[in-house]
């Protein structure tokens, strides 16, 4: 049985795992120290895995979600597994949303800067408009304009963009 290459692995989804590890854990130490172990779980695990060592996409999201889950787990102040971490009903679920996050991440390239910080600030870190006026020394309406903007480059942008359609027990879903 052929092993994981896992340099491969590490180099193909380190900025998937850890994205989706940020998205989830807000302290940045320890979102970058699950994420390294995310991957040391996958060299630990390389030998048992009997899948194909060409798709091993829901092998490490399976991980990392998982690891994620134990993050909330032994945290002693959360009491609680946030919701869309409980929700999500697999790991393929996990895999499309992934994707749609990787076509998200990509034209967030092709913003301006400011906008670009824009989005990211309010719908990443939930900063206010107005707190981003002051955090990028702007004005209101300069701002509110960039995220207009944003807003509309990202609807065209993703107008084009169909997630993949899955078939369940013959019913056609879009899945999201």
């Amino acid at each position: 049985m052929p092993l994981l290459d896992c340099e491969r692995i590490w180099h193909e989804y380190k900025d998937r795992v850890s994205g989706y590890v940020f998205s989830h854990i807000s302290n940045k130490e320890e979102a970058q120290d699950l994420a390294q172990s995310v991957f040391v779980k996958i060299v630990q695990a390389a030998e048992d895995y009997k899948g194909n060592p060409n798709h091993v996409s829901s092998f490490v999201y399976r991980i990392t979600k998982n690891l994620v889950i134990d993050y909330y787990r032994t945290k002693k102040t959360h009491c609680e597994i946030p919701e869309e971490i409980k929700a999500a009903d697999s790991v393929e679920d996990d895999y499309l949303n992934q994707m749609t996050l990787d076509y998200l991440a990509e034209a967030l390239k092709g913003l301006p800067a400011l906008e670009r910080d824009v989005i990211v600030l309010h719908y990443y870190k939930s900063v206010s408009l107005k707190k981003i006026a002051v955090q990028l020394k702007s004005t209101d309406g300069k701002i509110k304009l960039a995220h207009k903007r944003a807003i509309d480059f990202l609807k065209n942008k993703f107008k084009n963009f169909l997630p993949p359609i899955g078939v369940s027990d013959g019913n056609v879903r879009r899945v999201v």
